[in-house]
């Protein structure tokens, strides 16, 4: 939610490294040391896929946050000038020292059109935007947000606690955005997840 409401208040999705030097508020992620060891701090991933309906393994909440930005595929075609886009073969999370840049990313647009498919969770698009920011086109934003059918600590509903944060931040940022209650698929278990979920934790994904 910290890290959504600030890219709402900004006006686009941000590079780790942005968000740092401007002194902007984001929640610590367990990638963030790797991201600054491989040299990406000031990269923008962006998954191709829902990671929370991803296809053909368990349908679960998507331990990155709650909150899904939803871009158009055209947003590719307005990049600012000096974008460098690539494509990961995996995750950072995954990558050794010793390996070659070869076996990180994906060397061309052939290479990337016979490997990806609907079910590459970790491969996925990397933007070096000069500015550090991906602005929402149009000033726009549309957000699909998880229901996790839990309280937050002050016992409001998290599902419209954080949907009020979230249309707070736009009007901040005087972005215009929809919000979607997510609807799962058929074979999810995130009820079951988020149930179990403590109350901490239900307040750092959605307080």
């Amino acid at each position: 939610m910290i890290t959504s409401c600030t890219y709402l208040q900004q006006g686009g999705i941000l590079s780790r490294g942005f968000a740092e030097e401007h002194r902007l508020r984001q929640s610590a992620q367990p990638t963030d040391e790797l991201d600054r060891k491989y040299g990406i701090w000031n990269t923008i991933f962006v998954p191709h896929v829902d990671i929370h309906d991803r296809q053909g393994q368990t349908k679960a909440p998507n331990l990155f946050g709650p909150v899904l930005f939803v871009l158009d595929l055209d947003v590719l075609l307005r990049l600012p000038p000096g974008t460098e886009v690539r494509v990961t073969k995996r995750s950072p999370a995954y990558w050794y020292d010793t390996e070659p840049d070869s076996a990180r990313w994906f060397q061309g647009v052939e290479e990337v059109a016979q490997n990806l498919s609907a079910n590459d969770l970790h491969r996925m698009l990397a933007l070096h935007i000069p500015a550090g920011k991906l602005d929402f086109p149009k000033r726009r934003a549309r957000i699909i947000l998880d229901d996790p059918q839990r309280q937050v600590p002050s016992g409001a509903n998290a599902y419209t606690h954080a949907e009020a944060r979230l249309r707070e931040a736009a009007a901040h940022g005087k972005i215009e955005v929809s919000i979607e209650r997510r609807k799962c698929q058929m074979g999810c278990i995130c009820a079951s997840k988020y149930a179990a979920w403590s109350t901490p934790m239900v307040d750092f994904y959605f307080g």
